[in-house]
């Protein structure tokens, strides 16, 4: 028995900038672009984004250099409160959400968390604090974000 799929792969012109380790902010949109190993230092640089799914390649055009993309963020709509999380840092200002696809872009946060429990108050707008519970760290927070299917 033969089984065949398909994939399909679309193309988008956006402008980014460079806002953390493998993280590029898509210029006038609150979506960001989450890479590996992409060391491209750039500002409001025109780009393709090559997306399948939710990988894909970013092509920085003046820069004729490329760096795969391990997931697109949106901004996601979370209500004000005080939330119980668990937290894993994926990059600088990077950390997920152990159990979801929610993401939480700090400002300035040095802590390594890895599974580390804490706590997310979030305000209006998904700004807010990040307190990590065993550290007494805490970490402003700039937005919540979950990945899209592009």
């Amino acid at each position: 028995m033969l089984l065949c799929g398909t994939t399909f792969a679309a193309d988008y012109d956006v402008s980014v900038t460079r806002k953390g380790s493998n993280l590029y902010k898509v210029d006038g949109k609150e979506m960001y672009v989450h890479t590996r190993y992409c060391y491209e230092y750039v500002y409001s640089e025109d780009s393709m984004l090559r997306m399948s799914g939710s990988s894909g390649k970013i092509i920085f055009l003046d820069e004729g250099e490329s760096c795969d993309v391990k997931a697109v963020f949106g901004a996601s709509d979370a209500s004000p409160g005080k939330y119980d999380v668990t937290v894993s840092r994926e990059d600088d200002d990077w950390y997920e959400v152990f159990g979801t696809d929610t993401f939480i872009k700090t400002s300035l946060c040095l802590n390594l968390a890895l599974g580390e429990s804490a706590i997310l108050k979030l305000n209006a707008g998904g700004f807010g604090t990040l307190f990590f519970i065993d550290s007494d760290d805490q970490c402003s927070v700039d937005g919540i974000y979950s990945k899209l299917r592009l």
